[in-house]
């Protein structure tokens, strides 16, 4: 073979790797884009739109979004969105006369078939417990609440009617043989394509399992408030015994704080608010109060509505963990409803508070009663949960009260040390959701209100 054929060879081999990462990559951009096309309907805003995969894993980031199924049909989009070409596509394809156009259509529209296998796999998975929800698909099981093998069951007719699609109207075998036999050329010159095809076919491999890798790995997102003054990023590993304080601030005069959190961690942490010059809090007559202890993967969690009164104040994280942390933090000065919460807080803490108290819109009392001394009693189970609850508990005594909320296994803090937490944000969960409770003291009154 002369150095003319080499070069030809050469240039086609070279022809068909860009090909093909041209294909991935308007994958990957109508992927997102499905992402992003639902945010911008729902109304929210994109804030990241990454689709080159070979620097970063493709992906967005979004705020302004807070219902569930439009969180679960986002997540849902960048499957279905891709498919929307399958039929405009097809009925083209039997139309083109150039090869690699035809070359072209044929592996986009096979790069859409692993995606629906994907997704099917991921529903069954998810329906087994295998999976969490940090996948598109899964995140839509988890959003929306649906059967996951219904889901799966419709991803499996969809998989098989675009297949009779393909074949029956498109055609595709015939254009996938004749495209075969343009690409090999005649038999004499078949052995330097041949090696081309073998190049292809590892690429593809290659950057399919690279693909379904990252699909498949267990990211969570972090999706930031809408409003914020400070964001602090801390890597966990870098906390140690002595270095546990990770921001200070100072107040000048009463403002009410909002500390929104995002973590992903598998090792137990407590975080913490403290009062640097030992004054008391006015919620909890303490100088710290414990803003969260466990331990998973929180995509968006609040701390908010609380006074700090003048002072220095740090934020800290226990030492000895793994992962990340990213605190949002905005202050404001006080409305109706923070006066309120200092109104209620009064009525604890001169005894008068009852059940009548508390009248927030949209709030039911779920428990009212008087606690007994003891540890890991459970109080009352509430549904699995379809979108955001909040919830609102207050104490009245002078009993020493922790009120934790455990769901799909993991336990969240909302009363540790003080009296009262006002709309205080509930993960949603597939599992039913309980209230359990520590009681040090008797003589304890304990309501819980949620939405």
């Amino acid at each position: 073979m002369n150095g003319h054929a080499i070069a030809k060879a050469t240039l086609r081999v070279l022809g068909f790797i860009g090909v093909v990462v041209g294909v991935i990559f308007l994958y990957a951009f109508l992927h997102e884009g499905g992402h992003a096309l639902f945010v911008l309907l729902f109304g929210g805003t994109i804030t990241k739109f990454e689709v080159n995969f070979l620097v970063h894993y493709p992906h967005i980031s979004y705020v302004g979004i807070t219902e569930p199924m439009q969180t679960a049909l986002i997540s849902l989009a960048g499957v279905i969105v891709p498919l929307t070409f399958v039929i405009p596509l097809t009925l083209f394809l039997p139309r083109l006369r150039n090869v690699w156009a035809q070359g072209i259509s044929l592996l986009f529209l096979g790069s859409l078939l692993p995606s629906l296998v994907v997704s099917l796999v991921v529903s069954l998975a998810y329906g087994f417990g295998a999976v969490q929800s940090s996948e598109d698909v899964a995140k839509f099981l988890f959003f929306s609440g649906f059967n996951p093998f219904i889901v799966a069951g419709g991803f499996f007719i969809l998989l098989v009617a675009i297949l009779v699609f393909l074949l029956k109207v498109g055609k595709v075998k015939d254009t996938y043989v004749s495209v075969i036999r343009a690409l090999r050329g005649p038999k004499g010159k078949r052995s330097p394509v041949l090696v081309g095809r073998v190049i292809v076919v590892a690429v593809l491999v290659v950057l399919g399992a690279s693909m379904i890798e990252d699909m498949m790995k267990d990211e969570t997102p972090v999706s930031q408030p809408l409003h914020y003054h400070t964001k602090v990023d801390v890597n966990l590993q870098d906390i140690e015994p002595g270095t546990t304080i990770y921001h200070t601030f100072q107040v000048e005069n009463p403002l009410i704080f909002d500390f929104v959190y995002s973590l992903d961690t598998a090792s137990g942490v407590t975080l913490r608010l403290s009062n640097l010059d030992g004054e008391l809090f006015v919620f909890n007559n303490q100088d710290s109060v414990v803003m969260y202890q466990g331990s998973g993967q929180l995509t968006q969690a609040y701390f908010a509505g609380f006074t700090l009164l003048e002072g220095n104040y740090a934020l800290e994280v226990s030492p000895g963990g793994f992962g990340s942390l990213t605190m949002y933090i905005d202050s404001r000065e006080p409305d109706a409803m923070d006066l309120q919460y200092l109104q209620l807080l009064a009525e604890i803490d001169q005894g008068s508070f009852t059940s009548d108290s508390y009248n927030e819109e949209g709030y039911e009392l779920i428990y009212q009663g008087k606690l007994d001394v003891g540890f890991d009693q459970l109080l009352v189970t509430v549904p699995s949960a379809t979108y955001a609850h909040r919830v609102s508990a207050f104490v009245v005594g002078e009993g020493d009260v922790s009120l934790f909320y455990v769901a799909d296994g993991e336990t969240h803090t909302l009363l540790d040390g003080f009296k009262a937490t006002l709309g205080r944000g509930l993960p949603l969960h597939r599992s039913q959701g309980e209230f359990w409770v520590d009681v040090a003291e008797p003589s304890t009154m304990l309501y819980i209100y949620m939405d």
